[in-house]
């Protein structure tokens, strides 16, 4: 067994001990009460000589994340909350030790390196540890995904929960600071790519799911591009992939995209970027902020690559709409809110309500016709449902934060992106009507523009909205 890691020599031996500990422990046929008992047991030698964050060597703690890794990747769902479990417990912060550092801080200002380091979990430099192991930054990104799983059950106890959200502070801390920009590799995607990583992004896309190997064709052949970030530390391990139309417009129809196999006119006239899919792939990178760096690493790759794009825009999905409109429209107190005065004229302005002038019975002919999911219905009312879409983009907000509700719309407001244009029409596929009634929207980056209106929104909640979306909102 050889391991090799970069300035300091691991002790064969130490490793070799440690190791066949671990294959020992799965070689026996374990009960479930045994087997925690044994993971109990492991976890008292490996962190007993862990009595500060100066202590044990950094020989010792590669070993012991080698053998914690081996023994977890072979467990079952339930032992590895129990094993997450019983290393918080144990192993989070000294109180006794942080109360010592405050005292000490207190009369000595100068001690604030002690104080950070004993407001640390005593588990936080196992997990640093994990980082030097062969594969150790994916089983990072891997053990973060569980504790994301585990957090979103319902049947964790509030102590489980507060100690899981620990450990998911300190694993996305970790996270962040290994996958910043400096660590990240770009890479275009062709059809010559490997095959494995071509068939990993293909299996990605979770926005418009690839149909079959002539549809990634398309997506990496004549004007298109196809992007992803990767990490030294992963190799062929795609983290987060977006997908881009050029064009010489603003596209409004994803069909137009992907359904055709060659984009009109020549490359070399195409003055438009269109982003139609970003993903990621790793559900451990959760909520650390790849994609909005990948968009702007590509801009700055067309900028040099293909200096004639000079407009950047998304093509969006508006996931929730469909679900929010539904529960909107269901309950009174809801509904009530959104039959303003701009709804109402609207819904008169349709002749399919007729003469009826009733808010109740307007709600409850739209509530109809949104749960049938017809397309042809929708047409009919199509100011009407352009109306609240845009209500939905531009002024549902999440209680806590204030923040656009749509997740997508949240991204790329962050991102310094305005609402550019809603698309009639514009995803008229199952999923497409199954979540945004066939709609689709356009989320237009102008570079010079972008810190200002990131700023304003992250600071402000102020939502950059063009006069095209400006119109629906107040018809």
């Amino acid at each position: 067994m050889q391991m090799i890691r970069i300035g300091r020599k691991i002790s064969f031996d130490f490793m070799q001990k440690r190791y066949n500990c671990g294959l020992i422990l799965l070689r026996r046929s374990f009960t479930f009460e045994s087997k925690i008992k044994e993971i109990s047991k492991i976890f008292d030698e490996i962190f007993s000589s862990i009595q500060s964050h100066y202590e044990s060597s950094s020989s010792q703690l590669i070993a012991a994340a080698t053998q914690i890794l081996h023994i977890y990747s072979k467990s079952t769902a339930d032992e590895r909350r129990f094993f997450l479990r019983e290393m918080c417990t144990k192993y989070g912060v000294d109180h006794d030790a942080l109360k010592l550092a405050i005292d000490a801080y207190r009369k000595d200002p100068s001690t604030y390196r002690d104080l950070n380091i004993a407001s640390r979990t005593r588990y936080f430099r196992f997990l640093q540890a994990i980082g030097n192991v062969e594969c150790g930054v994916k089983s990072i990104c891997d053990l973060r995904a569980d504790v994301l799983d585990f957090l979103s059950s319902s049947d964790l106890t509030p102590f489980e929960m507060n100690t899981m959200r620990t450990l998911e502070k300190e694993l996305r801390e970790l996270l962040t600071l290994w996958f910043c920009l400096s660590n990240l590799q770009l890479f275009r995607l062709t059809w010559q790519s490997p095959a494995d990583i071509v068939e990993k992004v293909a299996y990605s896309d979770t926005v418009h799911p690839v149909q079959d190997l002539s549809d990634m064709r398309r997506r990496v052949g004549a004007h298109r591009r196809c992007f992803l970030f990767m990490h030294e530390a992963m190799p062929r391990e795609p983290l987060v992939v977006v997908h881009v139309a050029l064009m010489n417009k603003i596209a409004d129809s994803i069909q137009d995209i992907i359904e055709v196999d060659r984009l009109d006119s020549c490359e070399s006239t195409n003055d438009t970027a269109i982003y139609y899919s970003i993903s990621s792939t790793q559900p451990g990178l959760r909520g650390i902020d790849l994609g909005n760096l990948l968009i702007k690493r590509v801009v700055s790759e067309l900028q040099q690559t293909a200096p004639q794009i000079n407009i950047h825009s998304t093509l969006s999905p508006l996931p929730q709409f469909r679900s929010w409109l539904l529960n909107s429209l269901n309950e009174p107190f809801t509904s009530e809110k959104l039959f303003d005065e701009r709804l109402i004229k609207l819904c008169m302005d349709c002749k399919v309500f007729g003469d009826e002038k009733i808010t109740e019975r307007m709600r409850l002919f739209l509530l109809q016709q949104i749960r049938k999911n017809d397309f042809q219905r929708y047409d009919e009312i199509k100011p009407v449902i352009l109306h609240l879409a845009a209500r939905y983009l531009c002024e549902a907000k999440q209680p806590s934060s204030g923040r656009a509700i749509d997740p997508v719309a949240n991204f790329h407001l962050r991102n310094g992106a305005e609402i550019y244009r809603l698309n009639w029409r514009g995803n008229t596929s199952v999923r497409g009507m199954r979540s945004s009634l066939g709609l689709m929207v356009n989320y237009r980056y102008q570079m010079e523009r972008v810190s200002e209106n990131s700023a304003q929104y992250v600071n402000n909640k102020y939502v950059a909205i063009n006069d095209r979306v400006k119109s629906i909102l107040q018809p």
